[in-house]
């Protein structure tokens, strides 16, 4: 059976999306999701730029943003 599904550009828990890192900060790192909505994850290391897989944890609500776990890093852009 056909599902509207499909057509839902909002993530649900347990998705794996791709993102791209925006931005570091003290707690961890801000990233854009392949839809465009905005999302935090406790992690470290990854500059801005970098590609990676990463899972939704919690949705978000009011002023939060998507809470993300990250999987892997698929690329990473060079520091010179």
């Amino acid at each position: 059976m056909w599902s509207s599904e499909y057509l839902d550009e909002n993530f649900n828990v347990r998705d794996n999306v791709l993102a791209v890192v925006t931005g570091m900060g003290r707690s961890g790192i801000h990233l854009r999701l392949e839809n465009g909505q905005r999302a935090f994850a406790y992690f470290g290391g990854i500059y801005p730029g970098a590609e990676v897989l990463c899972t939704v944890k919690h949705k978000a609500e009011g002023f939060k943003d998507v809470l993300v776990s990250i999987d892997s890093v698929l690329n990473e852009p060079a520091v010179a």
